[in-house]
């Protein structure tokens, strides 16, 4: 059993799961604390340790706000407030192998949050069953919020690259490489990982497939519920001068200087941005820098500059139930989606009624994220690359009327699902043992196709099939024309160049 290995930095030692062949090593720096100077830099090399580092509990998370008391997600999936630091640039490893000699699958997991908020050690991500099907898991934290994705004129004349922004990624990258070098220490295959994400975690999944920074690193790639073209509002990142031409220390954070900002405690820094909230005041989520990412992840789509490697991607049927965005917001994120077309695709949209526009309101982002979806497996097809396998989860979670919400599909995948508070079924278990073993058969062999598991073909222009998760069975459909949907996905692949 490998409760103890030795990584770059010196040793460490696990602990054993459940399962007690498997191996957890909670708290492993991988980058160098960035505070003080290091605060808004690229991440630095951990430094080295004597002796054998214990590996039993969890790093703090990045400083954030919480999700609010009483609300939908904190029951969901927060039940507890967590250490906030800083200093939280860690990993995590769930390991089934026995020796380093092995050379185990790795999933490389990068948790959502808006890209303000969450952490890789909460209570819906685990990797033992993950490690149980011979799969390790890895689990980060990185810079979220203010600590994140900062964008400043004077923060981009110090960079050696000209840029500012983007530390997230960068962490994400940091975390990355550390893995490659690292991994087989675990007994993992440095050559097999497949990088995973939900959420704005599947977003910086596709930032990161997008980057040059990362080719040669990744296997495959998994999107839940935010990758694709262009599959929700807030991933359309603008440009660097974009938002530098924008940025006013004084009128955000109230100080003159970069210098000054630094001087701010972490949780001082954190009260001046929750104060800008929820305006632009501050950058909160990736910039087209030219450096991490040098174009739009659509352009790289359209001039086929991703890798060719196998992908899975999907969503939920009822994504934006617990957002509720009104009528005027509904203009709005039409007019960020659509721009001159706005007024094409609202012709689509019946919001007389309170009845149609809450049927309309509680679908807009499962349509939007079914386009980017389809719109991707569509354009990869079309270039002879892939193959990309597309699911949907329409399970009716017990407990509630919210259905497949927006990150309900985190509690199949990890099959963690007996950590929350619903009463779970029979039929639950049967989505969580396929979920999860599709999604390690795919990281093992770039197919999650395996024996007991329904069929799951790639979705073609030719077979355009979704694999469908709901109440009653898990099979392939082609999905009812949609006119939302259908007018989205013309938009996309419209836009190919």
């Amino acid at each position: 059993m490998l409760r103890e290995t030795t990584v770059e930095n010196g040793k460490v030692r696990g602990v054993a799961c459940g399962w007690p062949s498997i191996t957890a090593y909670y708290g492993i720096p991988y980058a160098a604390p960035p505070v003080g100077n290091l605060r808004w830099r690229e991440p630095q090399p951990a430094a080295d340790w004597d002796g054998v580092r214990d590996c039993a509990r969890p790093s703090a998370k990045c400083w954030q706000m919480g999700v609010g008391k009483g609300s939908f997600f904190e029951r969901e999936f927060y039940p507890v407030e967590e250490e906030m630091s800083e200093d939280c640039l860690y990993l995590n490893v769930w390991t089934p192998a026995q020796s380093t000699e092995e050379r185990c699958p790795v999933i490389f997991w990068i948790h959502g949050g808006a890209f303000m908020t969450g952490y890789g050690h909460s209570a819906h991500f685990d990797g033992e069953h993950f490690a149980r099907q011979g799969v390790i898991l890895v689990t980060i934290n990185y810079r979220l919020n203010v600590f994140g994705w900062m964008v400043d004129p004077a923060l981009s004349a110090e960079s050696e690259h000209g840029v500012s922004g983007n530390y997230a990624l960068l962490d994400q990258i940091a975390a990355l490489k550390w893995v490659r070098r690292n991994i087989a220490q675990f007994g993992g295959d440095p050559d097999n990982i497949t990088v995973a994400g939900q959420s704005a975690g599947a977003a910086c999944v596709q930032a990161l497939v997008s980057s040059p920074l990362t080719q040669g690193d990744i296997a495959r790639a998994i999107f839940q519920s935010g990758g694709g073209m262009d599959a929700l509002p807030d991933m359309t990142y603008p440009s660097l001068a974009d938002v530098e031409a924008k940025s006013n220390l004084r009128e955000s954070l109230g100080v003159a200087t970069i210098e000054e900002a630094r001087a701010l405690s972490g949780e001082e820094l954190l009260e001046r941005w929750r104060r800008t909230m929820p305006g632009p005041a501050i950058q909160r989520t990736p910039v087209i820098d030219g450096y991490v990412l040098p174009e739009p992840t659509a352009d790289v789509v359209y001039e086929r500059k991703y890798p060719r490697i196998p992908y899975l991607v999907g969503y939920t049927e009822k994504e934006g139930i617990v957002v509720s965005p009104t009528p005027e917001s509904y203009r709005e994120l039409a007019d960020i989606l659509y721009g001159a077309r706005a007024q094409e695709y609202l012709a689509l949209c019946p919001m007389e009624e309170e009845e149609t526009f809450a049927s309309l309101r509680d679908n807009f982002f499962a349509e939007s994220l079914q386009a980017g979806c389809e719109s991707w497996a569509e354009l990869l097809d079309e270039n002879g690359d892939g193959p990309v396998y597309v699911y949907r989860l329409a399970r009716m979670l017990p407990g509630d009327d919210k259905g497949a919400f927006h990150a309900a599909d985190l509690w199949y995948v990890f099959q963690t699902f007996m950590r929350g508070w619903r009463p779970w079924e029979g039929r639950d278990y049967e989505i969580a043992r396929t979920m999860n073993t599709c999604w390690a058969n795919f990281a093992k062999t770039g197919n999650p196709n395996g024996e007991r598991l329904p069929e799951w073909t790639p979705f073609t222009r030719e077979n355009p099939g979704t694999l469908v998760i709901g109440d009653e069975t898990t099979e392939m459909k082609q999905l009812t024309d949609n006119p939302r949907v259908a007018f989205r996905r013309k938009y996309l692949v419209g836009h190919k160049k």
